[in-house]
Parts: C-alpha cells; sequence; structure tokens
C-alpha cells in the first residue's frame, strides 16, 4: 500500500493517528474479501461539529446521502490529489474517530452558481432544496476558503462525488455495506 498524503481537515474535528486509521483500513479490507482495495485511502471529515456529523453518517447508512462535495481552490492549496472515481475515502467522526468507507463512484465538475437540483440529489433530505443547500454550503466553504484569502464566488468550481459504502463497522447486522460493490 502506497503511503497516503499528508491529510488536511479543516479546522475542527481532531486528527486521528495513522496507526488507528491504517487498523481500520485493514478491518475494511478484510470484512470485504471480495472487493478490489486498489491505491491507498484519504481521509475526510464531514459535517460542522459532532451532532451534526453524526446525523450525516445516519443519513449516509440509510442511503440516504450518496455524495459529497469538494472545492478544488482548497485541493489546489493544500497539495491534496484530486479526486478520482475508485478512489477510497475514511470518514472520521468529530473526535477523530474512523467511521465509514466510502468509494468514490462518480465525479462532475459545475460552477456554483449552476449547480442544480440534480446535483445536489447526491446530498441529504434534508438539504435537498437549494433554497437551503446553497446558503448553507456559502456559509460553510466560506469558513473553510478564508484562511485562503478567498470565498465562494458564482464560478468557483465544485465537484460533485458520487459514493457507495463499502464498509461500516456500526452498521446493522445483516446489512450489507455495499448495493454494488466493486471487484
Amino acid at each position: 500500500m502506497r503511503r497516503p498524503p499528508e491529510m488536511y481537515l479543516p479546522e475542527g474535528p481532531a486528527r486521528p493517528s495513522r496507526i488507528v486509521l491504517d487498523q481500520f483500513w485493514r478491518a475494511a479490507r478484510t470484512a470485504n474479501p471480495d472487493t478490489s482495495f486498489p491505491g491507498n485511502y484519504q481521509v475526510r471529515w464531514i459535517g460542522l461539529d459532532d451532532e451534526s456529523t453524526q446525523q450525516i453518517f445516519d443519513l449516509i447508512r440509510a442511503r440516504d446521502k450518496t455524495g459529497t462535495f469538494t472545492l478544488p481552490w482548497i485541493v489546489d492549496r493544500t497539495d491534496q490529489p484530486p479526486p478520482q472515481v475508485g478512489d477510497n475515502i475514511i470518514l472520521i467522526a468529530f473526535d477523530g474517530s474512523p467511521t465509514l468507507l466510502v468509494r468514490l463512484e462518480h465525479i462532475h465538475e459545475v460552477a456554483f452558481g449552476a449547480v442544480t437540483a440534480d446535483d445536489i440529489a447526491v446530498d441529504g433530505t434534508p438539504v435537498r432544496d437549494l433554497a437551503i443547500w446553497k446558503p448553507l454550503h456559502t456559509q460553510y466553504w466560506n469558513g473553510l476558503l478564508q484562511p485562503f484569502g478567498l470565498a465562494t464566488t458564482d464560478d468557483m468550481p465544485v465537484w460533485v462525488e458520487a459514493f457507495a459504502v463499502v464498509y461500516d463497522p456500526g452498521a446493522p447486522v445483516g446489512r450489507a455495506p455495499m448495493d454494488n460493490p466493486a471487484t
């Protein structure tokens, strides 16, 4: 396994240790012997705080939230690799504990000002209305962009990333993590 690049996480969540992340990665591979695990993994945190992160995990587990969004501007300024189909992403809880492993299945780019209901259909039901999604993400992304001297604009690129759950050690017994495992 290649070593992942240094992880970039915004202010907020605790930083997970590489040892704990590698243990989670090995457990995911062991739990999915028929699934191909090319390359390595990235680490991300989704949410505003502990409560919202747990709510997002619940939406992912219910297959209500099936994707996320990344800003190329932040990727460029943090020396992270751009997302690619097939990337494995460990989603961490606010306390830094690895919680879910997802795999990117589809990525497309859209300008922030041109985001449509189809683009945000991968997000959770509570924010699928553009009248809610856009102000929420404007505020959230402005907070992430501020340290770089940037702010959201209508022409800002956004990557829309559809994913599938590959490993969920917290899933109810008998629930398969992936509807269509990649092999």
